[in-house]
């Protein structure tokens, strides 16, 4: 009686789920992306130079539908569709969008051109725990996991293709791949210092030890590279961004601990645009502060809240093209800004 029952069940649900097989597939998603206001920054009268485009918590927000056995599963299965817990880490790069989630203890890489969504859980038996940073270089998807102090890379259909081990005491953040140089920037947040490898896992160099003075780190968290192929560190605890070249020489620094405009309160993520805007999260402020190359400050946007365009402890920020993309960590969700400010 009960396998029969169970069988009922099985049927009802494929039954149910084929006669919406037409609203399956890959066309366009029935669930559009978060509506929201019109929101640009700064305030009028000033001249806009951001505006607030969209926001997404789980696939069929970008317009990517699970196919149609994908459902069935999820139905048997009493489950639904992954929704971001606790992004930190973003990635963007051609369109996809990675975004490491340690509330869930997964990877998500959205691919909205190709309607595609791939979640990475495990690199072979072991299984993600702290996935806290990504990276993407071509269809190589690089990632940090604090806990396991692994970087793991993944092809573009989520497998995993092999795992870097780091010292005992080692804690990877951040992440940046440069693919001039066909590196890998691995912030250590444990051992205060960068580590680069080759694009094979080979150690390249390692710089930094704990300290204050220039080349030294307090806790370095998140990276990112300019166009020049400069690198630039958040060092976080010493309240302050240090730029360096390549081969890790330092080159300036910028910062310094406060609450006024272009002071650094709990940096967290940095990203830098073609223009070379640099683009610094600040968890205390909610907010994103925008700076120059050198350091001068030059605006902010976001804010404390839970509205559309507010921020609640926001961690990671990658760039593509013009979109910024802000892991908007206690809101879960990744909001999605553009720069109006055109070419430079």
């Amino acid at each position: 009686m009960e396998r029969r029952r169970y069988a009922s069940i099985v049927l009802l649900m494929t039954f149910v789920a084929l006669s919406s097989a037409c609203h399956l597939g890959r066309g366009p998603s029935t669930e559009a992306p978060q509506a929201v206001p019109r929101m640009v920054w700064p305030d009028p009268p000033d001249r806009p130079r951001i505006e607030l485009l969209s926001a997404f918590s789980r696939a069929s927000q970008l317009g990517i539908r699970r196919s149609l056995w994908a459902r069935i599963a999820s139905l048997v299965a009493g489950g639904g569709e992954m929704q971001l817990v606790r992004p930190a880490g973003v990635a963007a790069s051609g369109g996809r969008i990675a975004v490491a989630d340690p509330g869930t203890g997964t990877v998500q890489v959205f691919d909205p051109e190709q309607h595609q969504a791939v979640v990475l859980e495990a690199c072979n038996e072991t299984a993600l725990m702290e996935p806290v940073a990504v990276a993407l270089l071509g269809e190589r998807i690089y990632v940090s996991d604090a806990a396991l102090a692994q970087i793991l890379t993944f092809d573009g259909a989520g497998r995993c293709t092999a795992s870097w081990k780091l010292e005992d005491g080692a804690r990877p953040a951040g992440l940046v791949a440069d693919g001039k140089r066909a590196r890998l920037y691995v912030a250590d947040s444990g051992l205060h210092r960068v580590v680069a490898f080759d694009l094979q896992g080979n150690r390249l160099l390692q710089f930094g030890r704990r300290g204050r003075g220039a080349g030294e780190f307090n806790y370095p968290t998140w990276l990112a590279i300019d166009a020049p192929g400069d690198l630039y560190v958040v060092d976080a605890l010493n309240f302050r961004v240090q730029r360096f070249d390549g081969d890790g020489n330092p080159l300036a620094q910028f910062g310094d601990q406060g609450d006024g405009s272009g002071d650094l309160a709990r940096p967290k993520g940095i990203a830098v645009d073609r223009n070379g805007i640099l683009y610094l999260v600040d968890a205390l402020f909610d907010a994103v502060q925008m700076f120059d190359r050198d350091g001068h400050y030059l605006m902010v946007f976001g804010g404390s809240g839970h509205d559309a365009g507010h921020l609640s402890l926001p961690s990671g920020v990658a760039i593509d093209g013009d979109r910024i993309y802000v892991a908007d960590s206690y809101n879960q969700r990744v909001q999605i800004f553009r720069f109006l400010g055109g070419e430079s």
